[in-house]
């Protein structure tokens, strides 16, 4: 939102600070100024963003005047803006200065606390069964603040949140897992071992017996009734992108499912390979049907834990496959050839090579290999694609003996 700095002025009988320590300070404590923009003589308009829940209060000048009040008390005002009473108040918070300093660990008083509300125009008078209690009487305009968390956030706020003191967190050794976290990440462990990938499946669906009161989409409008649907789905779309027919496609997943008007949390594992035969096969049973089964293995699955796993991004563009296929004398080893072909195959080659087919006839071997091009910048081409896979043919040639197959 835009605002001038003139018309912000207007508000006050004390001249505003320079327009760049005007945008720090709303920046720090409520508002980031994204913009300022020069605007005729000694004017200037800044582009403000305003959160969410402060919109109600802070997107007109007035408001926005209010807050710069609030953040800069020492300016003095045009005209004094009343404090709600009760009847005017939108809001009224019961809260304590001890429930304060607790959720922010300060140890401000009692005229501090009060002091910062009303500067954002929150009364504060002493109501409720004892001596301690508080009542803060909020202002129509600010709708954010509800509960007395929110009241903390605005003292932190306003204090400044690097003026909260900072304190170590201590650790309940006591705490006990949730028995069904543990018994899923002994179920993941399991599948982890077993060579499966976990996936994490929608929850909502296009029909089911739990209705959403407002769907995001018509075919988003229940509570799914079981995993297995969009397990065989999600099978089936990664068979597409497998490197080789021979390759197998293992998932699974923990989620939970609604049913008869309860919620229960369910394990599905999916399964697909195209060759020899297309095959995909899923199941699906209750979480608590593994705990006999998984009874002996230890909560602590730290042990399972592979450290040395380093992430690799995943490109968001095409791949392009090719094959090269070569006749070499009987006694050379695949490793040659495949260090061959890496070494001449380039930086898009991101896969491969890899050896898909062998067989030998008259004192040769033929072997097949296959490789897989992209690039992390663009779409490549099939001329490009073409055009590396020329380079690796041409290495290949140059050895003696060896011989494409075209």
């Amino acid at each position: 939102m835009r605002f001038f700095y003139k018309e912000l002025g207007n508000y006050f009988a004390d001249p505003l600070p320079e327009i760049e320590e005007l945008a720090e300070v709303l920046t720090m404590h409520s508002s980031e100024v994204e913009e300022i923009i020069p605007h005729g003589e000694d004017d200037w308009e800044m582009e403000i963003k305003i959160l969410p829940d402060r919109t109600a209060d802070a997107k007109t000048p007035l408001g926005l005047a209010h807050e710069i009040s609030a953040l800069l008390p020492q300016l003095k005002l045009k005209e004094v803006w009343p404090l709600p009473d009760q009847t005017t108040a939108r809001a009224q918070i019961i809260f304590t200065i001890k429930n304060i300093n607790d959720l922010l660990g300060t140890d401000l008083s009692e005229k501090e606390i009060t002091d910062l509300f009303n500067r954002v125009r929150v009364n504060v008078i002493k109501t409720g069964n004892t001596e301690e209690n508080l009542t803060a009487l909020v202002t129509p305009e600010r709708e954010d603040l509800n509960i007395k968390e929110d009241l903390a956030d605005e003292v932190a706020r306003l204090l400044g949140y690097d003026k909260v003191p900072t304190h170590t967190l201590t650790a309940d050794l006591a705490i006990r897992h949730n028995p069904d976290f543990i018994l899923a990440n002994k179920v993941r462990a399991k599948m982890a071992t077993d060579g499966y990938t976990e996936i994490y499946g929608y929850t909502f669906t296009g029909q089911g017996e739990v209705t959403v009161a407002k769907p995001l989409a018509q075919d988003k409008a229940y509570l799914r009734t079981n995993l297995s649907e969009g397990m065989k789905k999600a099978v089936e779309f990664n068979l597409g992108y497998t490197l080789f027919d021979q390759n197998e496609v293992k998932l699974f997943e923990i989620g939970n499912v609604f049913v008869n008007g309860a919620e229960e949390t369910v394990v599905a594992t999916g399964y697909g390979c195209k060759k020899p035969e297309l095959k995909v096969e899923i199941t699906e049973k209750k979480l608590v049907d593994y705990e006999a089964e998984l009874a002996n293995t230890p909560s602590d699955l730290s042990q399972f834990i592979n450290k040395n796993v380093s992430y690799k991004s995943v490109s968001s563009y095409p791949r392009i496959i090719r094959d090269v296929a070569v006749w070499v004398p009987e006694e050379t080893a695949v490793e040659t050839i495949v260090e061959l072909i890496k070494k001449s195959a380039g930086n898009l080659c991101v896969e491969g090579p890899v050896l898909f087919d062998e067989f030998s006839k008259e004192g040769r071997k033929s072997l097949a290999f296959r490789l897989v091009f992209q690039s992390y910048e663009k779409t490549l081409s099939d001329n490009e694609a073409n055009d590396q896979l020329a380079k690796v043919i041409a290495s290949l040639e140059k050895q003696t003996g060896f011989e494409v197959r075209k």
